[in-house]
C-alpha cells in the first residue's frame, strides 16, 4: 500500500464527510442525517482502516469496520494530531506503534488529512492507516520475507499470526502447535518451554503441514522479547534443503554400501580363487603321488589296489569340483534345467546310502534308514534328485561327530514326497543359516576350514529343488547340536510302489558290437580301447576325421565314439559329413563323447547329426549302456 494510496483514500473520506454534514447541501433535518448515515455506512466498506477525529480528542467521530478490527480500542493520540490541526497540512507517521490488550502490537503507516469546515477551518482530521505489523515483526527479529512468524503472551494463547502463517498452513489463528507433525510435536514444545522459561532463543528442525494438508521441514526459532513480555516463533522453510541433505547423505549410503559390496564381492573372489586352486591341486596331487607308487615295480599288489582307489575318488572328486562349476554358470545364467518324470525318491535315496555308507564308516558314521516303500513316485530328474540327496548325505556324514548317527526318513505328507536328513554333528550357527544356500558360503576360512569343497553344493541343490517346484530347508539349534535338511517334493500323479533293492538290470555286454574311437589324444583311445574290450566290444582307433572315414570304408562299426574339439576337421563337420547319402556307414549310430559338456553343446552336437551326447569325463557303465541301445535298435529297425 502507496502513500498516494493512503492520500486518495483520505480525500474521498474528506468528501463524503463534509457533504454529509454540511447544512448547505441539504434540504432538512431528515437529509442531513440520511446523508451523513450513508457516508458513515462507505467509510465502513472501505478495506483500509480509516477514522475521523473532530478536534483534538482520543476518540473518534467515527470509526471503519476496518479500523476496529485492526485496532479495536486503540485509537490515535493528541499528540498525533496536533502537528495537522495546528498547521492545516498533510501529515505522515512512517510508523505508528499501537499496544492492544495482552501487549500485543499493531504497527501501522498512517496518512493523516486535515477536516475543513464550511468556511475553511480545520475542524478535525481524518486518518488512514495501512497495517506493516507483519513487516515490522519480520525486521525486528531478523526473519526472512517468506518466514513464518506467530507470537504470544507468556499467559495466554497465541494472539497473533502474521499473514504468510495463515495463507500458508490454513490454518488461521488457530493454535500454531496444531499445524505441527504428530512425531515432531513433543521435541518442539520441549524447545518451547526451554526458551519461554530460560529467556533464550532456541533453535530445532520440524515438520510444519501446509494448506494442501502435505509436511514441509522448517527450521523452528522460539525467543523472548522482554520489554513485551511476549515470545515469538519464527518458521523457515528448509524443505527442499532438508530434502537434498537426506538425497545425499542416502547416496552417500549407497556409495558406502556399493563399496562394502564390491571389497566384500573382492574377498569372496579371492577366497574363492584360493578354494578352487586348492580343490583342484589337492586331488592332482593325490593322483600325481599314487601314480609314482604304481610305477615302482616293487610295490606290492595291496600298495597297488590302494592307488588305484585313492586315484579313482580323486578323479571323481575333480569330476564333481567341475560339475559343480558347470552348474552354478548354469543357474547364474538360467540355463539350468530339469527334465521331470515320475521317479521313485525312495530308490533314489536308498542307492545314495548305499554308495555313501564306505565313507561313513571311515569316519565311525552310521547311517540309519526308515523309507516307507509306499510313499510312490514324484514328479522329478533322476539324475538331478540324485545330485540332491548325494550332497546331503556326504554334508551329514562330513559334519558329523565319530561315533554318532545319521537318521535318513523317506515319508509322505498329503501331496509332498519327504526326506529327511538329520545329523548329530557340529550344527549350523544362527548367523550363518541366512546365507546357508547362497553360492561360495562356507563356515570355515579358506585357510583353516576342517573340510574341502567349493561351498557349491547346497546351492545347486536349492535351485534344483526350486526346478522341481518343492522346498529344501534347514533346520539347527546351533553349535554342537546337529542339522536336519528337509527335501519336500511334490508326489506324481499316479502311485507307484518303489522298487525292491537289488532289482537293477545287469549290465549289458557288447559281445558282435565293433565299435571306432575318434580322439586326438592316444591315451583317452587307449583307455577306451581296454575298457570297451572287457565289456565284449571289438574296438578300433583313429586319430582324426580323415583317419575315420578310412577305417569306416575298410570296415562299417556298429557305432562311432567321436570327440568334438580335434585337429584339422572336428567332429560336427565329420558326423555331418558321415550323414550324407553317398557316404559308407551313413546310418551307425554315433556317440559324441566331448569335454563340451553345456546343453547349447548337447543341442548343437545332436543338430550335427549324432544319435547322443555324453560329455567328458566319460562315465562308462552309461557309454557301454548307450552302446548296447543304440546298437541294438538300429539292428531292431533293420530286420
Amino acid at each position: 500500500m502507496t502513500d498516494g494510496d493512503l492520500d486518495t483514500a483520505g480525500e474521498i473520506v474528506h468528501t463524503l464527510y463534509v457533504q454529509a454534514r454540511s447544512p448547505l447541501a441539504t434540504s432538512s433535518v431528515d437529509e442531513a442525517k440520511r446523508r451523513r448515515r450513508t457516508a458513515s455506512e462507505l467509510m465502513h466498506r472501505f478495506a483500509l482502516p480509516m477514522a475521523v477525529y473532530e478536534g483534538p480528542t482520543h476518540r473518534p467521530a467515527i470509526a471503519s469496520d476496518a479500523w476496529t478490527r485492526l485496532l479495536g480500542a486503540a485509537h490515535l493520540g493528541p499528540a498525533d494530531l496536533s502537528a495537522v490541526l495546528e498547521s492545516g497540512t498533510s501529515a505522515r507517521i512512517a510508523e505508528r506503534t499501537f499496544v492492544l490488550l495482552g501487549g500485543r502490537e499493531v504497527h501501522c503507516r498512517v496518512a493523516l488529512q486535515p477536516l475543513h469546515g464550511d468556511l475553511g477551518d480545520v475542524e478535525g482530521v481524518i486518518a488512514v492507516c495501512a497495517d506493516i505489523t507483519d513487516a515490522t515483526i519480520a525486521r525486528r527479529l531478523g526473519a526472512e520475507p517468506e518466514a513464518l512468524v506467530w507470537s504470544g503472551p507468556l499467559d495466554a494463547m497465541t494472539d497473533y499470526h502474521n499473514a504468510r502463517w495463515s495463507s500458508a498452513t490454513g490454518g488461521g489463528t488457530g493454535p500454531w502447535q496444531t499445524s505441527l507433525h504428530g512425531d515432531d510435536l513433543d521435541r518442539t514444545m520441549r524447545a518451547f518451554s526451554e526458551a519461554v522459561r530460560n529467556r533464550i532463543s532456541s533453535t530445532i528442525e520440524a515438520r510444519i503441514r501446509s494448506a494442501n494438508g502435505e509436511y514441509g521441514w522448517h527450521r523452528v526459532q522460539f525467543s523472548m522479547s522482554p520489554a513485551l513480555d511476549r515470545w515469538y516463533g519464527v518458521a523457515t522453510n528448509i524443505h527442499v534443503v532438508r530434502q537434498a541433505e537426506t538425497e545425499r547423505a542416502e547416496l552417500v549410503e549407497l556409495e558406502r554400501a556399493a563399496r562394502d559390496d564390491a571389497e566384500q564381492a573382492n574377498r569372496l573372489k579371492d577366497q574363492f580363487l584360493a578354494s578352487v586352486s586348492h580343490e583342484l591341486r589337492a586331488p592332482l596331487t593325490t593322483m600325481s603321488l599314487w601314480i609314482r607308487v604304481l610305477r615302482d615295480a616293487s610295490s606290492s599288489a595291496a600298495l597297488r589296489t590302494q592307488a588305484v582307489a585313492a586315484i579313482d575318488e580323486s578323479a571323481q572328486a575333480q569330476s564333481r569340483l567341475v560339475a559343480d562349476l558347470l552348474d552354478v554358470a548354469r543357474a547364474i545364467s538360467g540355463k539350468l534345467f530339469v527334465d521331470l518324470r515320475p521317479v521313485s525318491l525312495a530308490g533314489i535315496v536308498r542307492a545314495a546310502v548305499a554308495d555313501v555308507r564306505a565313507s561313513a564308516a571311515r569316519e565311525h558314521v552310521e547311517i540309519v534308514v526308515h523309507i516307507d516303500d509306499t510313499v510312490g513316485k514324484v514328479d522329478g530328474d533322476a539324475h538331478r534328485i540324485r545330485q540332491i540327496v548325494d550332497n546331503l548325505l556326504s554334508n551329514a556324514v562330513k559334519f558329523s561327530d565319530a561315533g554318532s548317527a545319521i537318521d535318513v526318513t523317506v515319508r509322505r505328507n498329503r501331496r509332498m514326497v519327504i526326506l529327511d536328513v538329520m545329523d548329530h554333528g557340529r550344527g549350523i550357527a544362527p548367523e550363518f543359516m541366512a546365507r546357508l544356500f547362497q553360492p561360495f558360503s562356507q563356515t570355515d576360512d579358506a585357510l583353516t576350514r576342517s573340510h574341502a569343497g567349493l561351498g557349491l553344493g547346497l546351492s545347486i541343490a536349492h535351485q534344483l529343488v526350486m526346478l522341481h517346484h518343492g522346498t529344501l530347508t534347514a533346520a539347527s539349534r546351533g553349535h554342537g547340536h546337529g542339522a536336519t535338511f528337509t527335501l519336500s517334493i511334490p508326489a506324481a500323479s499316479h502311485r507307484v510302489p518303489s522298487p525292491a533293492p537289488g532289482s537293477a538290470l545287469a549290465a549289458p555286454v557288447l559281445d558282435g558290437i565293433r565299435v571306432l574311437i575318434v580322439d586326438d589324444d592316444w591315451r583317452v583311445r587307449d583307455a577306451l580301447v581296454i575298457l570297451l574290450a572287457r565289456a565284449g566290444a571289438a574296438v578300433d582307433t583313429a586319430g582324426s576325421a580323415t583317419a575315420a572315414r578310412a577305417q569306416i570304408e575298410a570296415n562299417t562299426p556298429d557305432a562311432v565314439l567321436c570327440d568334438i574339439a580335434m585337429p584339422g576337421e572336428d567332429g560336427y563337420s565329420f558326423v555331418r559329413q558321415l550323414r550324407t547319402a553317398a557316404a559308407p556307414g551313413g546310418t551307425v549310430p554315433a556317440i559324441a563323447l566331448t569335454a563340451h559338456a553345456s546343453a547349447s553343446d548337447g543341442h548343437r552336437a545332436l543338430g550335427a547329426g549324432f544319435n547322443l551326447h555324453l560329455p567328458k569325463p566319460i562315465d562308462v557303465e552309461r557309454l557301454v549302456a548307450s552302446v548296447y541301445e543304440l546298437v541294438a535298435a538300429r539292428r531292431s529297425a533293420m530286420r
